[in-house]
């Protein structure tokens, strides 16, 4: 059964990673993520999209 995520939703890759905000669903059933990589003081903004049986919901304590 595929995790059903809406616009705002903190997740992370079911394998492990950043905590990423869910911006949009698409279509094609995949979820576009946005999250920051940091390198020493520099954050970098990055996203991609990912199939819903790839994430999971983050822990809001972490």
């Amino acid at each position: 059964m595929s995790n059903n995520f809406k616009t705002g939703d903190v997740v992370k890759l079911k394998s492990g990673g950043p905590r990423m905000t869910v911006s949009d669903g698409a279509a094609s059933g995949m979820y576009l993520c946005h999250w920051f990589n940091r390198e020493g003081e520099n954050w970098t903004p990055q996203h991609a999209a990912f199939k819903p049986d790839q994430l999971v919901a983050a822990d809001q304590s972490e």
